[in-house]
């Protein structure tokens, strides 16, 4: 997987871009339906205009920016931004997230340390592989951005 962060007026912007073995008809069922989010995402759902997140007490909706079928999906994501884009049989993903979120309880290496564990996991699905361990992922992701963004 290519990693490529950019730093920019107050935002990082979090560049991701991996093959898969997938039709594009097969990412975006992954990627952008009910029945794709229960396998490596199951907080999430999408309603037809916006995305909800759900988990215990907490429920955020996010309005979809992009829906277009087997092509890219574009939502917000707290203050910040979420995209892929399928071509072929190639992901991109980007993420356009503020430095300060504004609250306690998210921050910017937080939410870009999920975003790469998301995408490892959504490329092994798309590769037909087994999930792999997400905390032994969130260190490694981890550790590389506080080197990268010298924290």
């Amino acid at each position: 997987m290519e990693v490529e962060i950019k730093q920019a007026e107050n935002q990082y912007i979090l560049r991701l871009k991996y093959e898969v073995q997938a039709s594009p008809s097969d990412s975006w069922n992954l990627l952008a339906t009910n029945k794709g989010f229960e396998k490596w995402f199951p907080q999430l759902s999408v309603k037809s205009d916006h995305l909800v997140f759900e988990m215990e007490d907490f429920r955020e909706v996010m309005p979809l920016l992009s829906y277009q079928p087997e092509s890219h999906l574009a939502y917000e994501w707290d203050r910040a931004q979420v995209s892929f884009h399928i071509k072929d049989q190639q992901i991109v993903f980007e993420e356009i997230i503020p430095f300060d979120f504004g609250n306690e309880f998210a921050d910017a290496k937080k939410d870009m340390t999920g975003w790469l564990v998301q995408n490892d996991c959504i490329k092994a699905l798309l590769n037909a592989k087994k999930l792999p361990d997400r905390a032994a992922l969130r260190e490694k992701w981890s550790a590389y951005l506080e080197k990268e963004l010298n924290l």
